[in-house]
């Protein structure tokens, strides 16, 4: 729970010090302003209650809340982007105590420099995801990953193309490195007994699509790859979200997430993750 509440105020700090400095940017009426930014809040939940209910069920109550700010600088030969991506859920089951259903922690900042033209840049970008508290296995019990265990940083140089503002992908050099910092956990990742971190050198690529397809109604997609040079491609990291949001009215939002996960130091299997939502959403910024 410390590490929660160390987490959120973190981010939540990081994102009032950059509106802050957005803000100290001020431009007169004529000139173009170079900040756009956007910050947002969402807050999912469902109860169930039963009582003498013939065909059964558990009482329960989940939530879910996430906040994600983007800024970004655009200037007249390169631009910079810090994003903040954070998400917490729990499901309190009678009978079978709290459980966590979503947790994640993701920070990155990109800085673009223009070539010939906007369209393509040299880029330089730094990552940093890893998640809130321990997760368990839902077989076994036993804890399989916690704050920081695992962790990755993820530094990359290379060539971007964006021809709109709703299409963008990367290629480039990168250096991974993974922690580990609870004792016991370092077989999942792919770390010896009593190693905290991992480095690793190898080739990464993205790519980023966010559009409304339909009035009211948008699909996002993230990809992402790390594929490390001395090892067989076929144990090339990927980490894939879809994401298809409608929105209701000015508040409220139904949402599918599908999201996919290849990591062979974890599991040979694919990871997979579904999640049908409707909740409010709330534009800060």
């Amino acid at each position: 729970m410390k590490n929660i509440k160390w987490m959120l105020l973190l981010g939540f700090f990081s994102t009032s010090i950059m509106a802050q400095n957005t803000a100290d940017s001020t431009q007169t009426e004529e000139e173009v302003n170079p900040w756009t930014k956007s910050w947002v809040f969402s807050l999912t939940g469902n109860q169930a209650e039963y009582n003498n209910w013939s065909r059964g069920g558990v009482n329960s109550t989940a939530f879910t809340a996430s906040t994600l700010f983007r800024a970004k600088y655009t200037g007249s030969d390169y631009s910079n982007t810090t994003r903040v991506n954070l998400r917490f859920g729990q499901i309190n089951q009678e009978g079978q105590g709290v459980e966590k259903t979503e947790d994640m922690i993701r920070i990155s900042n990109k800085t673009d420099y223009f070539l010939s033209t906007t369209v393509w840049s040299a880029f330089a970008e730094i990552a940093f995801r890893t998640q809130f508290t321990e997760g368990f296995d839902e077989e076994t019990g036993e804890i399989i990953s916690d704050f920081m265990s695992p962790g990755y940083i993820t530094e990359s140089l290379g060539l971007s193309y964006q021809p709109v503002d709703y299409f963008s992908t990367q290629l480039g050099v990168g250096l991974k490195q993974t922690f580990v910092q609870t004792d016991g956990l370092d077989q999942f990742y792919g770390l010896g007994e009593d190693e905290d971190i991992r480095s690793e050198g190898g080739i990464t690529f993205a790519l980023d699509y966010k559009k409304e397809i339909f009035k009211n109604f948008t699909y996002e997609t993230e990809l992402s790859t790390f594929t490390n040079l001395l090892i067989p491609i076929t144990s090339t990291d990927v980490i894939m979200t879809n994401i298809f949001t409608g929105k209701i009215n000015n508040f409220m939002t139904s949402s599918l997430e599908m999201s996919f996960i290849y990591d062979d130091d974890f599991s040979d299997q694919l990871q997979t993750m579904r999640i049908i939502s409707l909740g409010i959403q709330i534009q800060i910024l």
